[in-house]
């Protein structure tokens, strides 16, 4: 697995450097940073499997970097600091885990190992999910499991509207329907299923699909309105994906 430190402690990177080395499997170095600002051009550049982050940077806060970032949801958040007032934030951010300064080894195994443990459940449905859909749109309708406390639900993936983040779980949103559902997988899992069957990230927690996409507006920092009228943000780094998907379904007059 490959990992990326943002930290502004240069003692704190160090020994961090130094726990990884000890960790099995084996996590790759592939990045550093020590401040909000560069901590978002590393992240726009380089997408690691662990994101271990400070939450008190030198110019402002780690959540920050998660706010401003496409790449948000591709990667696993450990943050790192010596604060623990913050813990609940971090977890509703979607934070894998929060680990105190300094570091203990065996906390950091058990993190690295659960991560692991995790990456290779998320694979097995993935594709699991991907031979499910591929198997249902040959019949010429393409439907999506999903397990809740209540049971396992086939939905029409045309009758999805919206999903949204809600930490390591997704809210789904459906035609015809005022009650959502909680299931307990993250946006990114869902993110990779249905990229490719119409549905844009157009926000860190939100993933919408594009058909019942009505209308869109840049005031307030620009949003989308839904079929079902929910009103969804529009982050600035999606602003120019969305415009491109848009122009998809522009008519040229004859």
């Amino acid at each position: 697995m490959k990992a990326i430190i943002i930290d502004d402690e240069k003692q704190a990177i160090t020994s961090l450097k130094m726990e990884l080395e000890n960790i099995l499997p084996k996590i790759e170095l592939i990045g550093v940073a020590d401040s909000v600002k560069s901590g978002i051009t590393l992240l726009e550049k380089t997408i690691p499997d662990i994101l271990f982050l400070d939450i008190r940077l030198n110019d402002g806060l780690g959540f920050e970097i998660l706010e401003n970032i496409d790449s948000l949801g591709k990667f696993e958040i450990v943050f790192t600091t010596a604060y623990d007032q913050y813990a609940i934030s971090a977890f509703k951010k979607g934070a894998f885990d929060y680990l105190l300064k300094p570091i203990d080894l065996a906390d950091l195994q058990q993190t690295i190992d659960r991560i692991h443990k995790r990456n290779h459940i998320r694979n097995e449905k993935v594709e699991a999910e991907k031979l499910s859909l591929l198997s249902t749109s040959i019949i010429g309708e393409s439907r999506i499991s999903l397990s809740t406390t209540e049971g396992i639900y086939l939905k029409r993936v045309e009758d999805i509207i919206r999903i949204q983040a809600e930490g390591n779980y997704t809210k789904f949103f459906f035609k015809d329907s005022k009650k959502s559902q909680l299931i307990s997988k993250t946006l990114k899992d869902y993110e990779l299923i249905l990229g490719k069957l119409g549905f844009l990230r157009i926000h860190f927690s939100h993933l919408i699909n594009v058909r019942h996409l009505e209308r869109y507006s840049p005031k307030d920092g620009g949003h989308v309105i839904m079929s079902n009228q929910d009103i969804v943000p529009v982050s600035t780094r999606k602003k120019s994906v969305l415009l491109e998907a848009l122009k998809k379904f522009t008519v040229s007059p004859e």
